[in-house]
């Protein structure tokens, strides 16, 4: 469809030859090129004799004639808007589903990536690749891949022709060529160079646009709104200027090709005037001649222009691959076992793990957590608590040793049936900006209604639920922000009730609440936890003084484990954080001790 669209103008200039040598004009000039004209006469003569002799209503002699061409060119040129609709159509399509494919494949590559990425790269930088990047790259698929080609064949039929009608002229034609080429070569790799710093820029911004906006409470809390006005207005600034010079290359680029383009053409109208006044051209050649050069120069302007979109669309293309480059850090075994209903036995054999060399975080862990007992994690912060746990669903992977499940090395088996029985419930609960209903379902979107209903009221969050305008149906915003610390809490401890996990890992999920939901929190808990094995990382001391071990950490390395009243007689690093941290129940420290 393409090559019928950018072919079939071409047959005009031709027609209009036939007519003003053979039609207008009784008599060409002696000395033209007579077998030139004489081919393109008998074609066009042959066919319009025809159509003239089987549609007696156009006329006769030199008028059915001119009529049958007129009425050829009309059917001609339907075939072309057939054509150009089909050719738009089937390459924007193109366009479209080839942007979709990459655009998934990117979200399903970065779905792959392991912790370790997320904690270098910012949640805006990764959102400014998705869209900006990605927008960019369809316009090498819609307008440089889809046109290359067409252009092309275009080029080499119009260049046939050129020659066919007049040698000369062609090369005459054909002399600003080499400056088109010198011309994209001079300044695409500028152009691609200024696009690619804009849109690092653009990235630059999007992520500490993104940072910003969700830490608004924070910008206002300290009257920071004219700093943050001030610092973007600056990166802005910057980014504009960036934009501006790109815009400057391309407009030299316009200015360059468009001279070209307008100069060619006198050059060769005047070559051509001097043939005709030689007696060396008919006139109809002359004009067939100037009606074929602006499809031999509009390909190559847009030659030019496609330079300055594919040097764009490169930059993106580049940024978005160099994602696609990076391997993750954790992957799944191609024989990877499925891992049945477990016990809840957890085991660590001197576990190491490190997140960059040469810098340990952890050293040495050895100890194992029996099917439904109550582990406590407990240390300063920065000691490992939160790092060890997240070995357990495979958020990062040992550098040495190992993590067992019911004596299962976890690198052994899938990610799914691996993480579908393991529970979260952290000290921020991620909620997303949807309904509540959808937010507890996000675990086991098949729960029945029953036991969503079920869930809820164990997690103690039936309550409140009734109270919102569209209680399950209810929009609560990004992150919850609609609901109170506790109520997210409770909707998070409910989303890994409707999981139903063997293992449960709390990270300091009660601390920073106030009494009353704390204690809405610690029933609801302690219904989930039961039968289940439990990890928790808290500083609560009732949550501790309850575990059935406790397990104390120090830059890493684990120093002691026991229960509440036996650490506390040793008199070791636990006793001294708990009369650290709990000074408000140091009563009930030494009366244990």
């Amino acid at each position: 469809m393409g090559i019928l669209k950018f072919c079939l103008p071409l047959i005009f200039p031709l027609a209009l030859k036939f007519i003003t040598d053979d039609i207008l004009v009784s008599q060409s000039t002696a000395n033209a090129m007579a077998s030139t004209r004489e081919a393109t006469s008998r074609i066009f003569g042959w066919w319009t004799t025809k159509v003239a002799a089987l549609l007696p209503i156009l006329g006769n002699g030199k008028i059915g004639l001119l009529n049958a061409l007129a009425l050829t060119m009309l059917v001609i040129y339907i075939m072309l808007a057939i054509a150009t609709f089909y050719r738009s159509d089937l390459a924007g399509r193109a366009g479209h589903r080839l942007v979709f494919d990459l655009r998934f494949d990117f979200y399903l590559h970065i779905q792959r990536m392991s912790h370790h990425f997320f904690s270098t790269q910012r949640s805006g930088s990764i959102v400014s690749r998705f869209m900006s990047d990605v927008a960019l790259a369809q316009n090498f698929v819609g307008s440089a891949l889809t046109n290359v080609w067409m252009d092309s064949a275009s080029l080499i039929f119009i260049i046939y022709i050129l020659f066919y009608l007049e040698a000369r002229l062609a090369w005459v034609a054909l002399a600003v060529m080499p400056c088109y080429v010198v011309l994209i070569r001079y300044m695409s790799p500028r152009i691609k160079k200024a696009s690619r710093a804009s849109q690092e820029k653009l990235e630059e911004i999007s992520g500490d646009l993104q940072e910003k906006i969700g830490g608004i409470s924070v910008v206002k809390a300290f009257n920071q709104e004219r700093r943050e006005a001030r610092q973007f207005f600056h990166a802005n600034h910057e980014l504009s200027d960036m934009f501006i010079y790109n815009v400057h290359l391309s407009s030299w680029n316009q200015a360059i090709s468009g001279f070209l383009t307008t100069v060619a053409p006198l050059v060769v109208v005047w070559i051509a005037a001097l043939f005709v006044l030689r007696a060396e051209m008919t006139v109809g050649t002359m004009i067939a001649f100037y009606s074929f050069l602006g499809s031999l120069y509009f390909p190559l302007q847009r030659f030019s222009e496609l330079g300055l979109i594919v040097s764009n669309s490169l930059a993106a293309i580049e940024r978005i691959f160099e994602y696609f480059d990076i391997a993750p850090q954790i992957t799944e075994k191609p024989n990877a076992l499925t891992l049945s209903r477990l016990r809840g036995h957890v085991c660590f054999e001197q576990v190491n793990f490190a997140y960059e060399q040469q810098m340990p975080t952890l050293l040495g862990i050895d100890f194992d957590i029996k099917p439904g007992e109550m582990v406590a994690l407990v240390g300063a912060s920065g000691s490992g608590k939160s790092t060890l746990v997240s070995l357990i669903p495979r958020f990062y992977d040992v550098t040495a040793g190992r993590v067992l499940l019911d004596s299962t090395d976890v690198r052994e088996v899938t990610f799914k049936s691996l993480r579908r029985q393991i529970g979260l419930v952290l000290q921020d609960s991620i909620l997303f900006s949807t309904t509540l209903r959808e937010n507890l379902l996000y675990g086991r979107p098949q729960a029945t209604e029953t036991e969503l209903h079920t869930a809820a009221e164990a997690a103690n969050a039936t309550e409140f639920i009734k109270t919102l305008p569209g209680g399950f149906d209810t929009v609560i915003g990004e992150r919850g922000i609609k609901l109170s610390g506790g109520q997210r809490q409770r909707i998070a401890i409910a989303r890994a009730f409707l999981k139903d996990p063997r293992i449960l890992i709390l990270d300091e999920a009660t601390s920073s609440l106030d009494s009353e939901s704390e204690h809405l929190i610690q029933e609801a808990l302690a219904r989930l936890m039961r039968g289940r094995t439990t990890i928790i990382i808290a500083h609560r001391l009732s949550t501790v003084v309850e575990a059935d071990k406790i397990v104390v950490l120090q830059n890493g390395r684990v120093v002691e484990i026991g229960r509440h009243d036996e650490l506390l007689r040793r008199g070791g690093h636990y006793a001294f954080l708990a009369r650290r941290q709990f000074r408000d129940t140091l009563p009930l420290v030494q009366a244990a001790a």
